[in-house]
């Protein structure tokens, strides 16, 4: 796994599902690499999935699979998170009605020869954070 998503996942809190759980045997067969994670959250709030993918280069840009985000998306009670990194504390996240309408604008356009949403910076403000406490907030992990 990436350095960079180790040390978010530290400072976070997120973890790899377990293989006894469920999430675990439902996604392995979707995610190639490790790049999905659970934010536990306190009952009676509902844990997070996040997709955790990194940029390295000096104008940042990132992939998602319609494979990935079509099965992701039949199930309603799934709230997800696309976390797009350029460092190990800071990026943008970006909710499942988020991540849907910048598809539906096209903002976010499909590559239909790997069938990947193409995401490309600059991305909005609002959905930046600068610090793994930032980042907490925008998902609503108001806790820490």
């Amino acid at each position: 796994m990436d350095r960079e998503i180790l040390e978010f996942l530290s400072a976070t809190g997120a973890i790899e599902p377990q293989p006894t759980d469920e999430t675990y045997s439902s996604f392995r067969a979707i995610f190639r690499r490790s790049n999905y994670f659970i934010l536990r959250a306190a009952p009676p709030k509902p844990n997070k999935f996040l997709i955790v993918k990194i940029s390295r280069s000096k104008r940042p840009f990132w992939g998602i699979g319609k494979d990935f985000l079509d099965p992701l998306n039949k199930f309603e009670q799934i709230n997800y998170f696309l976390v797009l990194l350029v460092s190990g504390k800071e990026g943008w996240v970006f909710s499942r009605e988020e991540v849907n309408a910048n598809i539906r604008s096209q903002k976010w356009k499909l590559r239909e020869a790997d069938n990947n949403y193409k995401i490309n910076w600059p991305l909005p403000d609002a959905n930046s954070f600068t610090s793994p406490k930032t980042f907490l907030k925008r998902v609503g992990d108001v806790s820490t």
